[in-house]
């Protein structure tokens, strides 16, 4: 009896170490792709999920990725097929990869850097930044561009104090905190391209802005008051929520649609002009400034 069971123990140990030997141990490797998910559709592959490590800070997506003996082209970043990683701080995009969905790359805050292959035909990165290959579009900004963090995971910039709008309120903010000025060559800002830049001011809008997309600045805290320009047509849901510093808001006659919530807990902005008649403006739920999730009575919307 003690010799069968020796024998099974045995038996059993052998199978466990045939099946490990088959196996990446993706909680040990340092290649992204180790700890990614893929799908597999009309020959071509999506990246779908990424799991983060610590000892990974690139992520370098290849030209092409090999399934059961068979190698397919990277054609697509999926919605949260990279995000959400909190080592990370530069991201390649590959050769071949020609759509990025708009939840994509967002939230991974220690995100520096974005390169792109120069044989790329879609899209391109100008200083880290990336952008549709005709530069007609702002895909995606790295939320930690000019930021230091310690090695307690704590942003290197000292607090100072400013004072904002016509009553000079005075707020915290960063010194010398990071600013860019987005090429005048843009015409959109994609969906989430700023999303959760907490530590940013945009300085200057270009002068071709057609649409501003959803969460296109979604809680980015240190952006101060600026100027829409006049060729601005569509501002989407939810595209400025939670910036609480900004106290004023001017848009052009060109504008058609402003989305829901657009200034969601702006609770600082008491001045909007539109130089446009209200009904000719599609208006959504709730898109003046809110504080606690009700419209603010302090705000002052004048429309032409």
């Amino acid at each position: 009896m003690k010799a069968k069971r020796i024998i099974t123990l045995l038996l059993t140990l052998t199978v466990i170490a045939a099946c490990f030997s088959g196996c990446k141990l993706s909680f040990t490797s340092t290649d992204p792709l180790d700890n990614s998910k893929f799908k597999l559709e009309k020959g071509e592959i999506a990246i779908t999920g990424y799991t983060d490590r610590t000892t990974i800070k690139e992520y370098n997506i290849p030209a092409e990725y090999e399934i059961d003996g068979k190698s397919y082209p990277i054609t697509k970043i999926a919605d949260f097929g990279i995000c959400n990683a909190e080592s990370l701080t530069k991201i390649t995009i590959g050769k071949n990869v020609k759509e990025i969905g708009s939840w994509a790359m967002t939230n991974n805050q220690r995100l520096v850097e974005f390169a792109v292959d120069p044989e790329n035909e879609y899209f391109t990165a100008v200083d880290g930044v990336l952008f549709t290959k005709d530069m007609k579009t702002i895909v995606y900004y790295p939320p930690a561009k000019g930021v230091e963090f310690d090695k307690y995971g704590q942003v290197k910039l000292k607090k100072e104090k400013i004072k904002i709008g016509k009553d000079k309120e005075e707020v915290e903010t960063y010194k010398d905190i990071p600013t860019y000025e987005i090429p005048d060559e843009v015409e959109e800002i994609a969906p989430k391209a700023f999303y959760k830049c907490y530590f940013l001011n945009i300085t200057h809008f270009p002068k071709n802005l057609k649409t501003i997309g959803e969460k296109a600045f979604f809680q980015v805290y240190e952006l101060l008051d600026f100027d829409m320009p006049e060729t601005l047509e569509y501002i989407g849901k939810d595209a400025f929520a939670y910036v609480d510093k900004i106290t004023k808001v001017k848009i052009g006659s060109n504008i058609k649609e402003i989305g829901d919530y657009a200034f969601f807990n702006c609770t600082r902005l008491n001045d909007i002009k539109i130089n446009k008649k209200e009904s000719d403006i599609k208006l959504g739920t709730k898109w003046q400034p809110t504080a606690k999730g009700r419209i603010r009575k302090e705000c002052t919307v004048k429309f032409e």
